[in-house]
């Protein structure tokens, strides 16, 4: 096994230890829904659903023995894995406290729990964003890219290899990718039935899947574009985004936008 600085080594556990976690929790809650829910709609897809959130955790542990044998795919998907973790606690922290201070209320007819385990959750939270920053931070420092860099052994040097994608680009990419799935696999239960909007005009249910079907492989395309470094996909991915940018702030602007 290579050898690595302990500071690597332990965020290369603490990522596998956190995707063990992951897998019991989500596989145990998919079971207690399924006992506990009717076997009606939409209560029937929770169980498949939380099944995949659950098997998501296989990628954390993927990742996890790749650091530990110094490949560095594993530090950059780590990166784009803490980013994903950074990015969701600080939106889970944030829905929380207004949850708990009466901000955002609740119409669904769920039993909110006290402000005093709202904000222990909360906290919780904020420690895992921060172990997702401390990872984002450890994987970037050029100290231990070169770590990763030394895997590579005397006779591939030799070979002229091939430009590597940046880790900005490869982060957007795997992002574009994970959206894109999330978006697929959400397909039944939310994107598949509220209908698109672009430049204030809202389109019919047969339209409007067409139109996210179509967003959903854009994604993916430019996603794999950007990582074989295909000059096209930098543009296309800017379109894209300024596309959807633009459509979103102009229906705001818009008299007709509640």
């Amino acid at each position: 096994m290579p050898k690595l600085t302990l500071a690597v080594r332990i965020a290369a556990g603490s990522i596998l230890l956190f995707s063990l976690a992951h897998i019991l929790f989500w596989g145990m809650l998919a079971f207690s829904t399924r006992a506990n829910l009717p076997d009606t709609f939409p209560y029937n897809y929770f169980f498949s659903i939380l099944c995949i959130f659950s098997g998501a955790g296989l990628f954390g542990g993927a990742i996890a023995t790749g650091v530990f044998y110094a490949r560095n795919w594993a530090r950059i998907a780590a990166l784009v894995l803490a980013s994903l973790i950074a990015f969701f606690c600080v939106f889970a922290v944030f829905a929380l406290i207004a949850i708990s201070f009466g901000t955002l209320s609740t119409d669904l007819g769920i039993e909110i729990p006290q402000k005093s385990d709202l904000i222990r959750v909360a906290l919780a939270y904020l420690f895992i964003f921060s172990l997702a920053l401390w990872w984002i931070i450890l994987f970037s420092r050029k100290s231990v890219a070169a770590q990763f860099s030394t895997s590579i052994s005397a006779s591939a040097k030799t070979i002229p290899a091939k430009p590597a994608c940046p880790p900005p680009i490869a982060l957007l990419a795997w992002l574009m990718i994970f959206s894109s799935t999330l978006s697929a696999l959400s397909w039944p239960l939310i994107l598949g039935r509220i209908p698109a909007m672009l430049f204030t005009h809202i389109f019919s249910a047969d339209t409007s899947k067409w139109i996210w079907a179509a967003n959903i492989f854009l994604f993916l395309v430019c996603a794999v574009g950007l990582l074989k470094l295909h000059r096209w996909s930098y543009s296309a991915t800017i379109v894209l985004h300024a596309f959807w940018l633009v459509s979103l702030f102009i229906t705001q602007l818009s008299a007709n936008y509640h």
